[in-house]
């Protein structure tokens, strides 16, 4: 597949519905790792005020994107879907943009594996995650 076609389909990720809804962009997929933000959006919060942590689902939401664009970063792609997606919460997300760093840890003929880390603006790490994706 050309790169400019690869660039494109990554590219498609963020222009997704839901992508859309949750803000992503994605600011760097290549050689198997990729890049996601998603920006500080109240709507993303747990009922109780701005004070509240982001809703785990739109973490999880942002794993899975980043999974994605790095598992379409690689050449040999042509097409993927989520197996499992497993995400540990290991603190807080407040008023923070979130970034997420996917890299493709070891990849078959039809199964990827690959870790993605969520850290916020400060750099700590607010989940860590183990995606497995059907690739062809």
């Amino acid at each position: 597949m050309p790169a400019n076609h690869r660039t494109v389909l990554i590219q498609s990720l963020e222009r997704a519905p839901f992508s859309k809804m949750l803000g992503l962009k994605v600011e760097s997929a290549r050689d198997g790792t990729a890049t996601v933000r998603m920006p500080f959006n109240a709507d993303l919060l747990n009922e109780g005020g701005p004070d509240v942590p982001i809703h785990g689902g739109a973490i999880a939401a942002l794993v899975d994107v980043a999974a994605c664009a790095a598992v379409w970063s690689l050449p040999e792609t042509t097409r993927s879907a989520t197996i499992s997606l497993t995400v540990n919460y290991t603190g807080p997300a407040v008023k923070t943009d979130l970034i997420a760093r996917a890299r493709v840890r070891r990849k078959g003929k039809r199964v990827a594996s690959l870790t993605v880390e969520i850290l916020d603006d400060a750099g700590a790490i607010v989940a860590d995650a183990l995606v497995t994706y059907k690739i062809a």
